[in-house]
């Protein structure tokens, strides 16, 4: 007699062996199993998302399902990104204004928003009262070293010595950010016109990956979140080489900056791509508690429903007893 196959077609587990729950308790406890728990998402619009089939509007319905589900099992929710209209600090927003899960959190307990700066600087007064509801921001300060310019030079002048300055407050924010998580998703992400050492998004796996943090990597939508995943299968991407981004002169300068100022942590694309060829999958499956094959099907998927799937069923085996 073969085994039955539940009904999302995704998995052999009939439910045998599984005990009926009797307490109300227990009950809200499986409901309920990221209370406590902070998942963060890493996500921005990849440069070849239309080659790959896809438009934005793809990746807004994998945000959003992605963190509907994370908050109705009582997780909460942080990103890191500006305060663009229509942009996925946005949609976030919109959602848990809407959706309510767990009661015992206050709404802005849900949502943890970082701002570096001078992104920080963005944000009115009027606005964050508007949103204080639903979002608590943080405005994570500039590095104490360096001295910083004016936001508005900031925004308008592309010099290296202020690409310096933006690369250093940003990291500053996703090593801060990091602390406060728990787990972490990634979506898409630049490899082209990016502010910081490196694309963003690879710069925030790399820290996640050096706390030991559970990733779970979504390659359908492209960007540097699938040359990462090409990476970890021990294959050589061309975007982890210093050629592919030195064609922006001063994306290259501001690199010499950085390097000849902090030598022992160097913007060294070379060392990201032995790092991740040495965890390969296998490693992000000792962490993330899904198999290298339930991994290899994140990584490819391009179903929504199934990537939700994968991602709730490694925190589950992550954080449940």
């Amino acid at each position: 007699m073969t085994d039955k196959i539940n009904i999302s077609s995704l998995s052999n587990d009939s439910g045998s062996g599984q005990t009926i729950i009797t307490e109300k308790g227990e009950a809200l406890s499986r409901n309920y199993f990221l209370k406590e728990k902070t998942v963060g998402i890493s996500i921005s619009e990849s440069d070849n998302l239309a080659e790959l089939g896809y438009g934005v509007a793809h990746l807004n319905d994998a945000i959003i399902e992605i963190a509907r589900y994370i908050v109705a099992t009582g997780g909460k929710l942080v990103y890191g990104g500006d305060m663009r209209s229509r942009g996925f600090t946005e949609l976030i927003f919109d959602l848990l204004a809407y959706y309510k899960a767990d009661k015992t959190l206050q709404p802005n307990e849900r949502f943890y928003s970082y701002l570096a700066y001078p992104i920080s600087t963005t944000l009115e007064d009027k606005q964050q009262a508007a949103l204080i509801q639903n979002v608590s921001f943080i405005k994570v300060s500039p590095p104490s070293d360096i001295k910083i310019s004016e936001a508005k030079e900031l925004f308008e002048k592309t010099t290296p010595e202020n690409l310096y300055q933006w690369s250093r407050c940003l990291t500053k924010m996703r090593e801060e950010m990091e602390i406060t998580c728990d787990a972490r998703i990634f979506i898409g992400g630049a490899m082209r016109k990016f502010k910081g050492k490196c694309p963003g998004v690879l710069e925030e796996l790399l820290i996640a990956l050096e706390q030991k943090h559970p990733v779970y990597l979504v390659g359908a939508f492209g960007g540097i979140t699938r040359e990462a995943i090409e990476a970890l299968k021990g294959n050589q991407p061309e975007s982890f080489s210093e050629e592919f981004y030195f064609g922006n002169a001063d994306y290259k300068n501001m690199t010499d900056i950085y390097n000849d100022k902090h030598p022992d942590n160097s913007i060294d694309y070379k060392k990201y791509l032995i790092k991740l060829q040495s965890i390969g999958l296998k490693g992000i499956a000792d962490q993330n508690g899904l198999s290298e094959e339930e991994n290899l099907r994140l990584t490819i998927t391009p179903h929504i429903s199934e990537v939700v799937y994968l991602i709730l069923k490694g925190l589950t085996n992550c954080f449940t007893k």
